[in-house]
């Protein structure tokens, strides 16, 4: 999903996506292979996807939601499958349409086992919609309660197969403006889900904010501070107007109104069915104020983990972290220090060896696609039209050269956002 800290990522990126309806992003140029494969427009609203993963060339899916620009209307949920010809449009059966809109997902993150196994979480209020066959279903995470004051966000998924899925976040319990939070991970083992205990931060709570994984047995995961933290976006009308749709408004406006971070150094760990889940004994060489929020693996079975690096210009320039298997190398990627708050915020790998990313600027909603080939990061230039536009999430379609990015795209007027979703190579089949 939208990555920079845990939810504090997910209104942020997000909340660049929604502000698109103010015209914040500039137009880039066409000279690469990125372009539009689709946008979904919904009249007079804002329409972002937050999320996507892939099992197959033929197999992709797609979430977000869609927000009426004006009025109070509550967001609809959209959905998308990639089929290996189109984008259909993903019809819930109506009862649980209704169950599903009653809970205002917003932010959502999908996992996909199969073309069969699916997951979309609703990333503020630890509830799921899963399609097991061809039947669609609600469930709950441990621990969380939708009548109470504990709020689970989910920021990462990694479903395997059917019998073996994992959701990470963080758990927060939220009494009138004090909050405590915790890392979260549950387990779904084919029957039932599980909490997993994880180790918290050496100064209390943190988030999980970002998840890889070399195989189902060697899982990697960044802990970094609370999303608690200020939230830039948060005044934007569409994104207030959406959390107070939900039903978890309580909490919601409970953390947009928290002040401060947890100015915790992230910290990564590490698990096998052998060991469980530990901080890892070489943690990478970070300095002081360095954030982690994005990871990813290559096929080599490096580690990297993406971020952000305080610079000279009182601003924040993308990190990357690369962990070899015996050792770390931490390195600002190329570009000139301003004072934008650039932020390497999802990563994919690229099908040969490489990695995709994109980073966006908090303060503004500048977004940058970053490609590393070889030992080299450069820059890409889109070809998503004339609109501002940004991407949120990306994923590799597997056993493939192609990559998936979704997002939004300016619309025909500067009070509207189209769902956008782009690609990268040739189409999957």
């Amino acid at each position: 999903m939208i990555k920079p800290a845990s939810l504090g990522a997910a209104i942020v990126l997000g909340g660049s996506a929604l502000a698109l309806t103010a015209g914040l992003i500039p137009a880039q140029a066409a000279t690469s292979g990125w372009r539009t494969d689709i946008t979904v427009t919904v009249r007079g609203s804002v329409t972002l996807f937050t999320s996507v993963a892939a099992t197959s060339p033929a197999d992709a899916w797609a979430s977000g939601f869609s927000l009426k620009a004006k009025g109070t209307a509550a967001p609809e949920s959209v959905i998308r499958q990639w089929t290996g010809k189109t984008w259909r449009s993903v019809t819930l059966p109506a009862k649980t349409a209704k169950a599903w809109a009653d809970q205002g997902p917003i932010l959502t993150e999908v996992g996909a086992a199969s073309v069969r196994k699916v997951w979309v979480f609703n990333s503020l209020q630890g509830t799921y919609l899963r399609l097991n066959g061809r039947r669609w279903s609600l469930g709950q995470l441990p621990g969380a309660s939708a009548t109470s004051d504990t709020l689970i966000q989910i920021d990462a998924v990694k479903a395997f197969t059917g019998t073996n899925v994992w959701a990470f976040g963080e758990q927060d319990s939220i009494s009138g403006t004090t909050e405590v939070s915790a890392p979260y991970a549950a387990h779904y083992n084919g029957s039932r889900w599980s909490k997993v205990t994880v180790p918290a931060l050496s100064s209390g709570g943190g988030a999980i904010t970002a998840v890889a994984a070399v195989s189902s047995n060697n899982i990697w995961a960044v802990e970094g501070a609370s999303a608690s933290s200020s939230l830039p976006l948060a005044a934007n009308p569409a994104v207030v107007r959406a959390v107070a749709a939900s039903p978890t408004a309580k909490s919601a406006a409970a953390r947009l109104r928290a002040a401060g971070s947890v100015a915790a150094a992230p910290v990564v760990l590490h698990w096998t069915s052998g060991t469980g889940w530990q901080q890892l004994a070489q943690q990478p060489d970070l300095a002081a104020g360095d954030q982690l929020v994005s990871a990813v693996t290559e096929p080599g079975g490096h580690v990297w983990f993406g971020g952000s690096a305080d610079n000279s210009a009182k601003g924040t320039s993308p990190l990357a972290a690369e962990w070899n298997g015996t050792s770390w190398s931490v390195a600002d990627l190329p570009g000139k220090a301003s004072s934008a708050q650039f932020q390497l915020a999802t990563m994919t790998p690229d099908g040969t060896g490489g990695i995709w990313a994109a980073a966006a600027d908090s303060s503004s909603g500048t977004e940058r696609i970053w490609h590393l080939h070889g030992s080299t990061w450069s820059q890409a230039k889109p070809s998503f039209g004339k609109h501002p536009w940004v991407l949120v999430a990306l994923a590799q379609a597997p056993r493939s050269q192609s990559v998936w990015g979704v997002g939004a795209v300016e619309g025909s007027s500067k009070s509207s956002a189209n769902g956008l979703i782009g690609i990268e190579g040739t189409l999957p089949r």
